[in-house]
């Protein structure tokens, strides 16, 4: 275990600045141009964090960048902020992750006499009394554990690992560059900044601390954690780490109970209760409400109309956007015996093996042509959800055909 004095350092990761977000553009362009603007004004406020707390460096663990080939203006955000850091005294060590793995830092010009990229000419830097380790992606995936390619801990000094991985027990992303975490607790070094994966998580393990930091700003609804970076002390006594929050937008879904037979008024003030609480901080929250149980059932049959109700509700409660409105009723109320037989049979085939595959392969079919900043509006992960909705939907038409 390093005796050296105290280290403070600012871990964060996965900015992907400038990542398009055109999908949220689409239904509503000013939401669309503050998440565009969003991730560099993160970056400023991590730089401002990393200057007041007076840290011995920022690690920027992987993705800085949303691609191979940032345009001019985003490269100037970085190194004008990268900039401000240098003029405090503060260095920077970063990795590039898949998205970045071809970018060359270079292209035009220098990031900085502050600035240390690591990759495999260059896997170890010491600064002050710390040796960074890390390795960055290239141009293919990578399939296999960077960590026998890490070099050994330097005795005598505090040693940081910088990867961009994939731990085990995480999902959700490409399995990049997998690893143990239990390797990674028994390497030697004394603190992991890892990055990658959005959500923020943590492992320790016998005098080692291992933080995948999280994306700091969502992009999307399906980036609901994360929005921070973490500050990092590490001294003879181990390693502690601080979540320090930094989301300008805020991603989140709710989900509203509907009791039965409840008036319009009282829907209405259970609804706005829980879209007022949902908000976050004091920026735009994005939020995709599901209405459930038998109360939700009205709004099923009528496209738009659970929208509508919500955009109304919305209105008085100042930054708050809604993503999409999901109905999730449950059991269909009682209905004419044809009624029944159809949708009891149409739920069954529902929840065949065979249904759900090609279901899943027209999904896919229908993303592969959209353009890549707009498929996340078709996300595989809710196609449970959207087969509920058809479901209810139809029920629900049925029923009102037949007079019920």
């Amino acid at each position: 275990m390093s005796i050296l004095p105290r280290m403070r350092i600012l871990h964060a990761s996965d900015l992907h600045l400038d990542s398009p977000l055109r999908s949220v553009a689409l239904r509503d362009p000013i939401l669309g141009e503050r998440l565009r603007t969003a991730s560099r004004d993160v970056l400023r406020q991590i730089v401002d964090i990393a200057i007041e707390k007076e840290v011995d460096a920022l690690v920027l663990a992987g993705d800085v960048f949303d691609n191979g080939v940032p345009d001019v203006a985003a490269r100037t955000v970085l190194t004008v902020a990268l900039s401000r850091l240098g003029a405090a005294g503060i260095p920077a060590i970063l990795i590039r992750g898949n998205h970045d793995g071809l970018l060359d830092h270079g292209r035009y010009g220098p990031l900085g006499d502050n600035v240390m990229l690591l990759d495999h000419n260059r896997p170890t830097v010491d600064v002050g009394g710390v040796s960074y380790h890390g390795l960055s992606h290239g141009g293919q995936p990578e399939t296999r554990s960077f960590l026998p390619r890490y070099p050994a801990p330097v005795p005598g000094r505090i040693n940081v690992g910088v990867m961009h991985c994939s731990p085990d027990g995480t999902s959700g992303h490409d399995p990049y560059a997998p690893c143990s975490v239990s390797e990674l607790l028994g390497h030697g070094y004394d603190y992991w900044a890892l990055g990658h994966i959005h959500k923020r998580q943590e492992w320790r393990g016998d005098g080692v601390l291992a933080v995948m930091a999280g994306i700091p700003q969502g992009r999307h609804i399906r980036e609901t954690e994360g929005g921070s970076v973490t500050l990092v002390e590490i001294d003879g006594h181990g390693a502690r780490a601080e979540a320090i929050p930094v989301e300008l937008v805020a991603f989140r879904e709710i989900e509203v109970p509907m009791p039965a037979e409840e008036a319009q008024d009282a829907q209405a003030d259970r609804v706005r209760e829980a879209l007022a609480t949902a908000r976050v901080g004091d920026g735009p929250s994005v939020l995709r409400v599901t209405l459930s149980g038998p109360g939700a059932q009205v709004y099923s049959a009528r496209s738009g109309e659970a929208a509508r109700f919500l955009g109304v509700l919305a209105e008085d409660l100042e930054g708050l956007h809604l993503d999409r409105v999901i109905i999730k009723p449950g059991q269909a109320p009682a209905a004419p015996a044809l009624v029944g037989d159809l949708a009891a049979a149409m739920r069954e085939e529902a929840l065949s093996p065979g249904f759900r595959d090609e279901a899943e392969r027209l999904l896919t079919d229908l993303r592969d042509v959209l353009p890549a900043e707009l498929r996340e509006v078709l996300d595989p992960g809710e196609l449970d959800d959207l087969i509920e909705e058809g479901l209810a939907a139809v029920a629900a038409r049925l029923a009102l055909a037949e007079g019920t």
